[in-house]
C-alpha cells in the first residue's frame, strides 16, 4: 500500500496540533517541543516539515481556544432577557443572528416564534432565553430562544436584500414544499416537518437537504456546462466555476462540507490548467487543510468528519470499481454509493447511533431526482420576476420532482435496512468498522474481480456462521408480546425509561443527560426509539430537572409526537430545563405539574404517582428528594421507579407503597439511597441501577451490600447495557446483556431463563 500522499500528511499533522491545543490535554507547549525535539533528532527535512506543521497546528489550537471566551455564546446571561440583534439570515424558523454587543462576538443560531418573518439585515430589538450546549472540547454552541420581538430597525445590506428575497421567491413559488426547496438550496432545515426530516434520516438521504459536497459539485457542474455553452475555454471555465462554488460556500456561511468540495474542485481545476495529474488523497487532504485553516473547530465538527469520509470512501471505492469491474455509470454510482456509506458509517454509529443501509440503494434513484430538480428550482428562482409564467413551469415541473423524492423517503424510512443501529458509542460502531475493514482487505493490492469475489465469499460465511453461533448463545424465548415491556437505556451516568404498554403505546420517563458534545436524547434514547417503530409518546414524565435527566428531553420533543410532559414543577435554573421547556412551548405540546394521587390506565396499565406530596417539610431543599416516584401494575406485576429519590423520599413512601416485583434504585445507588427499612417495605424481586462512569461513586458498596443482604437480583446498565424487563402480568423478565431471569409474580418464586451467562 502506497504512503499516504503529502498534503494528507500535512492536513493529518496540523489536525492532530489543532486538537491538542484546543484540549489542552496534554499539555500544547510540551507537546510542540517534543515534536520539535522528534524532529531535530531525524533530521530530516520532511520530519522537520512535519513537526513544524504540528507545532503551528497547537499554536492555532490553543489560540482558538483562549478566544473564544469572548464568543457570545459563553458570555450572553442563562435565562430571560432583553438584547438587539443583527440578523444574518432571515428572522424566520432557524437562522443565524450577531448580537450588537462590542464584547459580544460570533454568530449564533436563533429558534424564532412560529410565523415570524423578518428581513435579514435588520436590527432588531427581543425578549430572548439563551440556551448554552457546548460542543465537543467545549466548542461555544446554543441556541437563542426568541419570546417576543418589540422592535425591528435598520435596512439591510445588499447581501441581506438578496438573501430575503430568495426566501420570499422559495415561499411564493414552492409553497408548502418551500422549506424542503430551502433545504436544498441555502441549508436551513429549520422549517422541515420533523416527521419528514426523521424520514430522510431513516433513508439514508438526510444528506440531500444538506448543502453537502454533492450540492456544490451539482452546482459547479451546470455552472460549468452554461460556460461552456457559452464558449469559454475549458480549463478557465473550469476554475470560474470552482471560485463561484467557492463563493457559494462563503455566502452559506463556510459550512465544512461546502467549503471542502469547493476548495477540492478549486485545486483539482488548477492542477488540471497545469496538466498534472495529482494523487487523490493529496488532493483530499489539501481541501481539508483549507476548511482547518478557515475554521479551526471543524476539527470536531461532525459534519466534517462525514464529509471527508464521504469523499474518501467514493474515491476508495470507484478506484477499485472502475479498473476491476468497470466505468459504467450503473456500476460507478453504486460502488461510490457503497463506498461512502461504509466509510462513513462508523462516525455515524459512533456519535448518532444510526446507519440507513437501505440509502445505498435509495441514492441511485435519489440522486437522479435531485440532480434534475436543482436545476428547475434556480430557473423558477432567477426567473421569477422577468418572466413570472416560465418560473412557475419550473416551478411545478420541480416541485413534481421534489414529491417524487418525498416519497421516495417516506417508504424508504419504513423498509429492512433503515436506521440499522440503535444508540451510538463504540458498541455501535464496532460491526461497522469491522465491514470497513472487511471492504478494505476485499479490495486490497488491486485484487481482481475474481479474487475480490472470493475474498468477499470468506466474509460473507463468515457473517453467516457468526448469528448461529450468537443464536446458540444468547437464545432466549420472546415473553413481551402482548404484554408490558420496559426498557431501561443505557445513557451513561443518569435515567432514561421507555416504556411500552401491550397495546403499542409509549410512555418515556427521564431522558439522559447532556453536555460536553453529547446529548443523550438525540444520540441513544431517540434512536433506540426510532429503531422500534415509535412515532409518538403519550406522555414524558421528568423525574426532576437535574442535567442527567433532563438534558435529552428537549431533543425527544422534537423529534416525536408528543402528547402530554409531565414533571414535579420544582422551579430550577438549569439550562436544559429551560431548553426542555421552551420546546414544549414552541411545539404546543400540553404541560401538567405532577401530584401525588395522580392516575392515568393505559391499556390495562396503571400509573399512579406515589411522590412528591404537595406539602411536605423536606420539600424545595433538596431537588432530588422532590422526585417524581411512579408505581406501574399490569396484572400481578408492579414496578416502582424512584428518579433520584433517596432517604427522606423512602421514608415517606414506606407507608404508602407494597411490595413490588421491580424497583428501579433510587439515586443511581447513591449511599443516601435504598435502606434497610424501605428495602423491607417493598421487597423487590429484582432491582436495577441506571448509571454509567461517574466521580461520585455510585453504585455505592454500601447500597449494593444492602441489596444483597435482601437477596436482590440486580442489574446495572453501566454492565449489563440497557435491562429490559418483558411480563405479561403473571411473571416477568429481566434481559441485561448475557444475564436473564425470568420471575414467578408467586412471591418467593423464580426460575432462570433458558439462556448462557451468569446470573446476576
Amino acid at each position: 500500500m502506497r504512503p499516504p500522499g503529502g498534503a494528507l500528511l500535512v492536513a493529518i499533522c496540523y489536525g492532530a496540533g489543532l486538537v491538542t491545543g484546543l484540549s489542552r490535554f496534554p499539555d500544547p507547549v510540551s507537546v510542540a517541543l517534543t515534536a520539535l525535539g522528534v524532529a531535530m533528532v531525524l533530521r530530516r527535512p520532511v520530519a522537520v516539515g512535519l513537526a513544524l506543521t504540528v507545532v503551528a497546528g497547537v499554536a492555532v489550537g490553543s489560540q482558538t481556544r483562549n478566544a473564544k471566551i469572548a464568543h457570545c455564546a459563553l458570555r450572553l446571561p442563562t435565562g430571560e432577557s432583553r438584547m438587539v440583534l443583527h440578523l444574518v439570515e432571515t428572522g424566520s424558523d432557524v437562522g443565524r443572528v450577531t448580537v450588537l454587543d462590542p464584547d459580544c462576538d460570533g454568530a449564533l443560531s436563533a429558534r424564532w416564534p412560529r410565523g415570524a418573518a423578518i428581513a435579514a439585515g435588520r436590527d432588531v430589538t427581543v425578549t430572548a432565553r439563551w440556551i448554552q450546549r457546548d460542543g465537543v472540547l467545549g466548542r461555544p454552541g446554543g441556541t437563542l430562544v426568541i419570546r417576543k420581538v418589540l422592535a425591528v430597525a435598520g435596512g439591510g445590506s445588499v447581501g441581506a436584500t438578496f438573501r430575503t428575497r430568495l426566501d420570499l421567491r422559495i415561499a411564493e413559488l414552492f409553497g408548502t414544499r418551500a422549506p424542503l426547496v430551502s433545504a436544498l438550496v441555502t441549508g436551513r432545515r429549520g422549517g422541515l416537518d420533523p416527521l419528514l426530516r426523521e424520514a430522510f434520516v431513516g433513508a439514508g438521504l438526510i444528506h440531500l437537504l444538506a448543502i453537502s459536497g454533492f450540492h456544490v459539485g451539482l452546482l459547479a457542474g451546470w455552472l460549468l456546462l452554461v460556460l461552456r455553452l457559452g464558449g469559454a475555454p475549458r480549463h478557465p471555465a473550469e476554475i470560474t466555476a470552482a471560485l463561484m462554488a467557492l463563493g457559494y460556500a462563503g455566502w452559506l456561511g463556510w459550512p465544512s462540507p461546502a467549503t471542502r468540495a469547493a476548495s477540492l474542485l478549486l485545486v483539482l481545476a488548477v492542477a488540471r490548467s497545469r496538466q498534472r495529474h495529482p494523487r487523490f488523497d493529496a488532493i483530499l487532504g489539501a481541501s481539508a487543510l483549507v476548511v482547518l485553516i478557515r475554521s479551526p473547530w471543524s476539527v470536531v465538527d461532525l459534519g466534517a468528519w462525514l464529509s471527508f469520509a464521504a469523499v474518501a470512501g467514493v474515491g476508495w471505492a470507484l478506484g477499485w470499481s472502475d479498473r476491476a469491474v468497470g466505468s459504467h455509470v450503473v456500476v460507478r454510482s453504486l460502488a461510490a454509493s457503497i463506498g461512502a456509506t461504509l466509510a462513513t458509517a462508523p462516525v455515524a454509529a459512533f456519535t448518532l447511533g444510526r446507519v440507513a443501509t437501505i440509502g445505498v440503494g435509495l441514492n441511485l434513484l435519489a440522486i437522479p431526482l435531485v440532480a434534475a430538480a436543482m436545476p428547475a428550482v434556480l430557473m423558477a428562482l432567477v426567473l421569477h420576476g422577468a418572466a413570472p409564467e416560465s418560473a412557475a413551469a419550473f416551478a411545478a415541473s420541480a416541485d413534481l420532482l421534489l414529491v417524487l423524492l418525498t416519497r421516495i423517503a417516506v417508504a424508504g424510512a419504513g423498509l429492512p435496512g433503515a436506521s440499522e443501529v440503535g444508540a451510538a458509542g463504540w458498541r455501535a460502531s464496532f460491526p461497522w468498522v469491522a465491514a470497513l475493514i472487511a471492504a478494505l482487505w476485499i479490495t486490497h493490492r488491486r485484487t481482481t474481480r475474481r479474487e475480490a469475489a472470493r475474498r468477499l465469499g470468506w466474509c460473507a460465511a463468515l457473517l453467516l456462521w457468526w448469528p448461529l453461533v450468537g443464536a446458540a448463545i444468547a437464545w432466549r424465548p420472546d415473553t413481551s408480546r402482548g404484554g408490558l415491556a420496559l426498557h431501561l437505556l443505557d445513557v451513561g451516568q443518569g435515567d432514561a425509561t421507555a416504556i411500552r404498554t401491550p397495546g403499542g403505546h409509549w410512555i418515556v420517563i427521564d431522558a439522559g443527560p447532556s453536555g460536553n458534545g453529547f446529548d443523550a436524547g438525540a444520540r441513544v434514547v431517540g434512536p433506540y426509539l426510532a429503531r422500534l417503530g415509535v412515532r409518538r409518546i403519550e406522555a414524558f414524565v421528568l423525574s426532576h430537572a437535574h442535567k442527567d435527566h433532563v438534558g435529552g428531553a428537549a431533543a425527544l420533543v422534537e423529534r416525536f409526537q408528543l402528547g402530554l410532559a409531565i414533571d414535579p414543577g420544582e422551579p430550577f435554573v438549569e439550562a436544559s430545563y429551560d431548553a426542555w421547556l421552551e420546546t414544549l412551548a414552541q411545539r404546543g405540546v400540553r404541560w401538567r405539574r405532577a401530584a401525588v394521587g395522580d392516575q392515568w390506565t393505559i391499556d390495562g396499565v396503571e400509573f399512579r404517582v406515589v411522590h412528591p406530596p404537595t406539602r411536605w417539610p423536606q420539600r424545595g431543599f433538596d431537588l432530588n428528594e422532590d422526585s417524581i416516584v411512579l408505581e406501574l401494575r399490569y396484572g400481578d406485576f408492579v414496578a416502582l421507579l424512584t428518579g433520584d429519590a433517596g432517604f427522606p423520599a423512602e421514608s415517606l413512601l414506606e407507608g404508602t407503597v407494597g411490595p413490588v416485583a421491580l424497583l428501579k434504585v433510587g439515586h443511581h445507588g447513591s449511599r443516601h439511597s435504598t435502606g434497610e427499612s424501605f428495602l423491607a417495605a417493598v421487597a423487590p424481586q429484582a432491582a436495577v441501577i441506571s448509571v454509567g462512569r461517574n466521580g461520585y461513586g455510585h453504585p455505592a458498596p454500601a447500597t449494593l451490600a444492602r441489596l444483597g443482604a435482601a437477596r436482590v437480583p440486580v442489574w446495572r446498565t453501566d454492565q449489563h447495557g440497557t435491562v429490559r424487563v418483558e411480563t405479561d402480568g403473571r411473571s416477568f423478565t429481566v434481559r441485561g446483556g448475557r444475564a436473564a431471569r425470568t420471575f414467578d409474580l408467586n412471591r418467593g418464586n423464580s426460575r432462570a431463563a433458558p439462556v448462557a451467562g451468569h446470573h446476576p
